[in-house]
């Protein structure tokens, strides 16, 4: 997505909680947003498509680190007090701590989120009983040509497009993209 137009390309993450963990991870949907939000740094910057051994081998890392540092659980997931803190962690440990570094915290509103990326930032959202998704967390890189929020949902391994209401309550972690392609 071009900071400018909000126009979706190839270098954005969109992977799912199924791809990763091979059964031992459950719960997982926040180490899978840190991980699609690391993959679209390196292949943003690097204007490639990372291998999918690659992305495995980043979620792993950005897994194990949540569980040493006793911010995610397999029981309980991530827990969102302590986000801020485990993003910058795990792009310092996977080297996209020069690309995307994590900021503010927000209450969810669409006109808050619309005026973050309006930045060229990238959102974390830290779902509250979603109608859908429940407790969850996702990266949302942007807005679409008719103002939805597209979003890596950790469920779809492609685009999801949320409107206003579909974005629902809770709290979201700005994630300032200092990516030069």
């Amino acid at each position: 997505m071009d900071k400018a137009s909000g126009n979706v390309s190839g270098s954005y993450s969109f992977h799912s909680t199924g791809e990763f963990g091979r059964g031992f991870y459950k719960n997982h949907c926040g180490p899978t947003a840190i991980t699609n939000l690391v993959i679209t740094a390196f292949q943003s910057r690097d204007n490639i498509i990372l291998s999918d051994d690659r992305c495995r081998d980043i979620f792993e890392s950005v897994a194990s680190l949540g569980r040493r540092r006793l911010i995610y659980n397999r029981r309980y997931g991530t827990t969102d007090a302590f986000l801020w803190f485990y993003v910058k962690a795990a792009l310092k440990k996977t080297g996209a701590g020069t690309l995307l570094r994590p900021a503010s915290r927000h209450f969810i509103s669409a006109d808050t989120a619309r005026k973050v990326l309006g930045r060229g930032s990238y959102l974390i959202l830290e779902l509250f009983g979603h109608p859908r998704y429940g407790w969850h967390q996702m990266v949302i890189y942007g807005t679409s040509e008719d103002g939805r929020f597209i979003a890596a949902d950790g469920i779809s391994t492609s685009p999801v497009l949320l409107d206003d209401a579909g974005i629902g309550r809770g709290l979201f972690l700005e994630i300032k993209n200092d990516i030069r392609s």
